[in-house]
């Protein structure tokens, strides 16, 4: 399975139907909305598993609040 968006980067899932529901990093790595808590540093952050960044979880979204 492929490991780039709109395919979950840990558990390849296709995310297609809920891109807005995933988390993006900039080094072209989506997460799905599943397994963003295994990567969770705290509350607001988590760590990419592809380039380690650590990335704000409102931020990296597709769509935001404003």
């Amino acid at each position: 399975m492929s490991k780039n968006p709109p395919n979950c980067y840990i558990c390849g899932k296709n995310c297609e139907d809920k891109l807005d529901q995933c988390y993006y990093c900039i080094c072209d790595t989506s997460i799905c909305d599943v397994c963003i808590n295994s990567i969770k540093k705290n509350d607001a952050t988590w760590i990419c598993p592809n380039c380690k960044e650590e990335r704000d979880l409102d931020k990296s979204m597709l769509f935001r609040d404003q």
